[in-house]
């Protein structure tokens, strides 16, 4: 088989060239060869030099715009068309009337010898009008195939042949348009002298054959071009099962690779799971003391203060108050199924009652292992150190932070801890040390925050200005659901004559506020906010019973 593009030389131009220049070319071509070797007639080659014409179209146009003008002069005329049909049906009949002339030649040879040329005259005349109508528009036809061909393979072969053929055609038009131009004395014996069998059957002919002849040419140099694009392809085919070898030769080699690898993992696993672990417990109780240094708040010591103050309130007798727990946005927001805020407000009045409430909580969602944590007040100054060390925000954050890590399982490990560790070392903002609570929740389905607001100290000023709590657990909600992470967070803020909900809040803070009011005709007990001792778990596996 021959080698791809061995063939491109018969499909190809030698040079580039624009296809204006290349028409210009042909053309030019054509009146040299139509010049040399089809007509010595100086009249022809001076019209074409005045018309300046560039293509074989201006020529077609000057024909037409002749034919036009010889349709006006002739006119229409019944009596003409009438005595042309006599004539043709008489010329026709012409073969008998020869028969009956021969009965007396001596007296009708003559007369019908004179009618006969008169006859054969005005045939010929209108042959002429048909063969040039014919020619007309078979010339229209060649000329845009001819362009085709030329624009698919401009080859000297292909416009050789173009322009013999348009050598021809431009002496066909040259012959029509004199025609055309001529008087009707000079049609009258032209159609006696040059019949159109003689003078433009053969020209017309001629052009058929070239056009054929072009067309063929085409259809060979395509095959040749067929010839070159089915090499190209065995190419490509070959190149491409050469690559697919290759892939077959890595494919294998990458499988090989994988199965070393996962031989060196089993065989090293245990002691890399061993190692991770001691890292992990060695790293997570460094964290811890690392967090703790600095915060005096302990949560159990917390708890434990606070359920001792409850159980001695009731032993002294029951506290009596109006079950707030029962309202529509304490329901809401413990069964919602996303991350909610509720605010419980309360008076200094009601401090034990709501601090009732929020040590009942945190009993029941304990024994119940819902994952839980707080920051209570259990006494108006717990100790010395308490007093002395005023809780701010941050410190408070801090403490959550804390116990958030200790119930996260999913953060007891290296990877997870450094991130945090890096974070707890740069915050210093209240929003970034939320940000971190945030981070050490997730991963937990469910978790609830209980935070007493009257165990921050009022002399302390937030470091962001216009910081407030709510609504900053708000936006950490918004944040946390376009980030798409399901862990849901129930935040109860509680408060009892704090000046924190005293400044002015958003509307939407607004509308979560809870108010806890004197007892009155309600005999409902404090001592027992949540209706059987239990939250039932309903859901992803978080709370989900109403408090009742």
């Amino acid at each position: 088989m021959a080698s791809p593009g061995v063939f491109v030389s018969w499909y190809t131009a030698p040079k580039d060239t624009s296809k204006s220049d290349l028409a210009r070319e042909i053309f030019n071509e054509t009146l040299t060869a139509f010049k040399t070797e089809l007509s010595k007639d100086k009249t022809k080659q001076k019209w074409i030099l005045d018309s300046r014409c560039c293509s074989l179209l201006d020529v077609l146009a000057f024909v037409a715009e002749a034919r036009v003008q010889y349709e006006a002069r002739k006119g229409d005329s019944n009596i003409r068309e009438n005595l042309c049909e006599l004539t043709e049906k008489i010329h026709h009949y012409g073969a008998i009337m020869d028969v009956m002339v021969q009965h007396h030649p001596e007296y009708t040879s003559l007369a019908w010898g004179a009618m006969k040329v008169l006859f054969v005259g005005v045939v010929n005349q209108q042959n002429l009008l048909s063969r040039l109508s014919t020619g007309l528009c078979q010339i229209a036809d060649h000329l845009p195939r001819a362009e085709l061909i030329l624009d698919l393979y401009p080859t000297e072969r292909v416009k050789h042949a173009i322009v013999a053929m348009y050598a021809h055609i431009l002496r066909f038009l040259l012959r029509a348009l004199r025609w055309y131009q001529e008087s009707k004395l000079s049609h009258m014996v032209h159609a006696i002298t040059r019949p159109a069998e003689l003078r433009y059957d053969d020209l017309l002919e001629k052009i058929s054959f070239l056009s054929r002849n072009i067309t063929e040419w085409a259809l060979v140099i395509s095959h040749a071009e067929q010839r070159d694009l089915h090499g190209k392809v065995q190419q490509h085919l070959s190149a491409q099962n050469a690559m697919q070898l290759s892939i077959g030769q890595l494919t294998t080699l990458v499988l090989q690779i994988k199965e070393s690898l996962v031989t060196e993992s089993v065989l090293s696993a245990s002691a890399r799971i061993e190692v991770r672990q001691t890292l992990s417990e060695i790293q997570l109780s460094q964290f811890l003391a690392f967090l703790s240094a600095n915060i005096l708040l302990d949560a159990t010591k917390a708890f434990q203060g606070a359920v001792f103050l409850r159980n001695r309130r009731r032993g002294k007798g029951p506290n009596t108050g109006r079950a707030f727990w029962l309202n529509a946005k304490i329901q809401f927001w413990n069964r919602c199924q996303s991350s909610s805020l509720v605010i419980i407000k309360g008076t200094h009045k009601q401090r034990f009652h709501v601090k009732d409430f929020c040590v009942d909580s945190v009993s029941i969602l304990r024994k119940t292992q819902i994952p839980v944590i707080w920051a209570l007040k259990a006494m108006d100054v717990q100790n010395s150190v308490a007093a002395e060390n005023k809780v701010s925000t941050i410190v408070l954050l801090k403490h959550l932070i804390t116990q958030a890590i200790q119930i996260n399982s999913a953060l007891h490990t290296d990877a997870a801890l450094a991130p945090r560790l890096k974070a707890w070392l740069g915050a210093s903002t209240e929003a970034e040390w939320l940000g971190i609570l945030a981070s050490a929740l997730q991963g937990i389905p469910i978790v609830y925050i209980v935070i007493d607001i009257e165990l921050l100290d009022h002399s302390l000023a937030e470091l962001t200005e216009s910081f407030l709590l709510p609504a900053a657990f708000l936006q950490v909600f918004s944040q946390m659901a376009q980030r798409g992470i399901k862990t849901v967070i129930k935040v109860a803020l509680v408060s009892y004559g704090s000046p924190v909900f005293k400044q002015p809040m958003s509307n939407e803070c607004q509308k979560l506020v809870v108010p806890v009011v004197g007892a009155g005709s309600s005999k409902k007990s404090a001592r027992m906010p949540l209706r059987g001792g239990r939250f039932s778990n309903r859901g992803r596996g978080g709370a989900r019973e109403s408090l009742s």
